[in-house]
């Protein structure tokens, strides 16, 4: 019995295979209305659809018309026989129709290789009429779609090219995390002056509680050339804390509000191949403008320079130098005036990943004993290959500064920091071609005066881009 049905298996196979070629050679041929074949063949719609992609597919654009038309006229909301209708409206060069159609043809059916199929059609033909922007949308949406690596490595692909074709480039951020300390708050609130021991408001305590943040980053390039590119670039930054039950019994005054912090920041980029032997030189001006507590914290203006020197194909050092200017809102005596200097090497290892090292100086000038002052800092990174389901990247800071004028204290001031963190993106994990990045930070600042160290953990998740 196993033998005789496997054996009627493989005749009704073969005898469909033949029945929906002949069907459709006798379409291209004879081209008769497909109401008609179907009478005299008892086509079955699904039997039409592979015929009319078939069709399409050889380019026999007349069978295919005459069978989507007929499947439409069954089902105005048949999503593979819009699709033939979208294609066909393609290759009529009605554009506009075509996007329609397709677009029409992703809404109706819940199949996700045909969703995919539509956003692609859709996002292909925006790249034409080099609508970017709202191509890069619907590249999202086919990512969100495709149920392969396949479709995926092809989704990441085309999203790149049309961002090279884009002269409007959006990056956006989203992120939650709890932390110990949402208030860059002190350990203690004892200080010694004088030897003898002073209180201050126990609001400057670290208070715990939560952070939610957004931001986009914005840059319209206004020309490029094959030696030059001329930037506009903008960024928009929030973020809103709320305190938890233990930091309300600590400060019972304060609110999450009082620490919400936003910038936004607007500028001019310029990056030129002046020696092209060596890389990249650029040139960046920006205005900007912060918020903490909901009210006006500094205005700012700076000039950024940098220098890539190219070492080899995988290998580059990076000068930087940076010029700054802010006037505080808060108070006018922690005006500052600042001059940043930097060097980095930077490494790739191919399918291992990547890793950079880095040292700089800031040189901060103020009437203010707690912003006036000289620090220096070396930084260092390590990007992993996957491991597992994750991406990880380690990212090490250690800082220490000098703060000159300050002469409150005997023994003067100087801070000692040290930073981790880990980050661990999921790019198995997608939504809409964005993947969560688990995020674990520690910083640990070690000061001569007891009331400026600082303790901070925290754990959260951020939304990035997988293009």
């Amino acid at each position: 019995m196993k033998v005789l049905s496997k054996t009627i298996g493989i005749r009704q196979i073969l005898a469909a295979t033949f029945f929906v070629a002949a069907a459709l050679v006798v379409a291209s041929l004879v081209g008769v209305p497909f109401m008609a074949q179907a009478q005299e063949t008892n086509l079955s719609p699904q039997q039409a659809r592979f015929v009319a992609r078939e069709a399409i597919k050889q380019g026999n654009l007349d069978v295919a018309d005459a069978l989507s038309s007929a499947l439409l006229a069954r089902d105005a909301n048949d999503a593979e026989a819009l699709m033939v209708r979208a294609m066909l409206q393609r290759a009529a060069g009605d554009l506009d129709g075509a996007r329609e159609t397709a677009g029409h043809a992703h809404a109706k059916t819940d199949i996700p290789a045909l969703k995919f199929d539509a956003a692609m059609l859709v996002a292909d033909i925006l790249t034409r009429e080099e609508k970017y922007t709202r191509a890069q949308i619907w590249l999202r949406r086919a990512d969100q779609a495709a149920n392969d690596d396949q479709r995926r490595t092809i989704v990441a692909n085309a999203y790149r090219v049309v961002q090279r074709r884009n002269p409007l480039r959006v990056q956006l951020r989203f992120s939650l995390n709890p932390s110990n300390n949402v208030n860059n708050g002190a350990e203690t609130t004892l200080i010694e002056i004088g030897g003898l021991p002073f209180r201050i408001d126990d609001s400057g305590l670290k208070l715990g509680g939560y952070e939610a943040s957004a931001g986009v980053s914005l840059a319209y390039r206004f020309s490029e050339s094959e030696t030059q590119k001329t930037e506009a670039i903008a960024e928009l930054y929030y973020r809103h804390v709320w305190l938890d039950s233990n930091a309300k019994e600590i400060a019972p005054d304060a609110k999450g509000s009082d620490y919400n912090y936003a910038t936004v920041v607007t500028g001019l980029r310029q990056q030129r191949l002046i020696w092209p032997e060596l890389g990249i030189t650029q040139a960046t001006g920006l205005l900007g403008q912060s918020w903490y507590g909901d009210k006006g914290l500094a205005r700012w203006a700076e000039l950024q320079l940098s220098q890539m020197i190219k070492q080899s194909d995988v290998s580059a050092l990076r000068f930087g130098a940076t010029l700054r200017s802010e006037r505080r809102l808060d108070n006018d005596i922690n005006d500052a005036r600042t001059l940043g200097l930097s060097v980095e090497y930077l490494r790739g290892l191919g399918d291992s990943g990547a890793y950079s090292v880095g040292l700089s100086v800031r040189d901060i000038r103020s009437e203010s004993a707690t912003v006036d002052g000289l620090s220096y800092a070396l930084t260092a990174s390590r990007s992993f290959p996957r491991i597992g389901a994750v991406l990880p990247k380690i990212n090490l800071r250690a800082e220490t500064r000098d703060y000159q004028k300050w002469a409150t204290t005997a023994d003067g001031r100087e801070d000692d920091t040290l930073s981790l963190s880990l980050d661990m993106v999921f790019p198995d994990v997608t939504y809409y071609g964005f993947a969560p990045q688990m995020a674990v930070s520690a910083r640990r600042t070690w000061s001569d005066v007891d009331i400026y160290d600082r303790n901070q953990f925290s754990v959260g998740l951020t939304a990035v881009s997988r293009f």
